[in-house]
């Protein structure tokens, strides 16, 4: 390879092939995430009713957003729509309950339709990945 050279001309055969197969790695994580959703979502939904039976209890709806947290993340990174964008809708409602000086029993409410909305788009095969191109 020559120095100063960019772009994909820049990149020799073996780099192209590890490129190929990170990319091919990427389609299989989001294959895997999509195939196991739904068991990543019920985690979420036991701490919300685990939320609603405490009467509230702000410690766990701590638990709460860093279950939905986490599935916000992985599945931004991994492309995984609708669940992305719900996960990280849910994550600013519970933000804006934790921060708020009095309890609003509407956004409470919102936060509840959010994650009944994640768990159904989860079970129901309505996911998809957007192949992730590492390439360009």
């Amino acid at each position: 390879m020559m120095y100063g050279q960019s772009g994909p001309d820049a990149m020799g055969s073996d780099e192209l092939s590890n490129n190929q197969s990170v990319d091919d790695q990427l389609a299989e994580l989001q294959k895997e995430y999509i195939a196991n959703l739904s068991e990543r979502v019920q985690p979420v939904v036991v701490l919300w009713q685990k939320y609603i039976a405490s009467n509230y209890a702000a410690d766990v709806l701590s638990d709460v957003y860093r279950g939905v947290h986490a599935i916000a993340g992985t599945s931004s990174i991994l492309n995984i729509s609708p669940i992305d964008t719900l996960s990280n809708r849910a994550q600013i409602q519970i933000q804006s309950v934790m921060q708020a000086e009095e309890f609003d029993a509407a956004a409470v409410e919102g936060i509840g339709v959010i994650i009944n909305e994640m768990i159904r788009v989860a079970s129901s095969g309505e996911v998809n990945a957007p192949p992730i191109n590492l390439n360009g």
